[in-house]
């Protein structure tokens, strides 16, 4: 009779471990912490009006919500800032990248949300105009599709693709851009749907991080979840 063989599931596993090495490539990476900020003030924003792609500067506010911004992540390690080409972002970013001595690059991805026909209108303005198309934005934004204007989805494919690239850096990278790629880039990173998109309150000069290794999004300092904000966060305004 020939003698029964009787193998652990350790030796086994052990055995196919040693037939099957993981190449060292493979490994997994630890994924870097992307930190994204909203730009400073600029007069469209007090005014309540669609900026879209305008060239006007920042407010002197603005640039005070810079300075105080780059003061709250300067032991983060944060090495290096990609910028919407939009210049409010622009000068955002080079006010935050001189004090904190960080490069900075342009990154059409991280670009303002395309309007299209309500670019350089005001909410009320919009609301006239377009009512139907503007009740839909203000309860189910992301199934709004207007001609000219980007939906929230194709927003979210292109902001995502730079923040999941910042994250396999070695690095945090901090990403300078807009209210709508900042809440498209929290939501999807956390799981939520797009129809969330008027829940997250993201003001000039805010800053959210995004956490791959957790599937989550937070605010620097704390430690809870921007999921816990939402249910209890009312109608805020979508204007860049």
């Amino acid at each position: 009779m020939e003698p029964v063989l009787r193998h652990s599931i350790n030796d086994v596993a052990a055995a196919r471990s040693q037939r099957n090495p993981q190449p060292i490539g493979l490994q997994p990476k630890t994924r870097s912490l992307v930190y994204l900020a909203r730009h400073g003030q600029t007069e469209s924003n007090v005014l309540g009006r669609y900026a879209g792609y305008s060239a006007e500067p920042l407010t002197e506010t603005g640039r005070g919500q810079m300075s105080a911004l780059a003061a709250r992540l300067g032991l983060r390690g944060i090495a290096e800032i990609w910028t919407s080409e939009v210049a409010r972002a622009r000068e955002s970013a080079d006010l935050v990248g001189r004090i904190l001595a960080v490069p900075v690059r342009v990154d059409q991805r991280l670009n303002e949300m395309r309007l299209g026909p309500w670019e350089g209108l005001t909410e009320v303005e919009v609301a006239q105009r377009f009512p139907n198309e503007h009740a839909l934005w203000c309860t189910l934004p992301d199934r709004l599709v207007l001609e000219g204007r980007e939906t929230l989805g194709a927003l979210a494919t292109r902001v995502t693709a730079a923040v999941n690239d910042a994250a396999h850096r070695a690095h945090s990278v901090l990403l300078m851009t807009h209210v709508a790629p900042v809440r498209v880039a929290a939501l999807t990173a956390m799981g939520v749907p797009l129809s969330s998109y008027k829940l997250l309150h993201v003001g000039n000069g805010d800053v959210v991080i995004v956490d791959h290794g957790t599937a989550d999004a937070r605010r620097p300092g704390e430690s809870r979840s921007l999921r816990d904000e939402l249910p209890l966060a009312g109608a805020e305004s979508s204007l860049a």
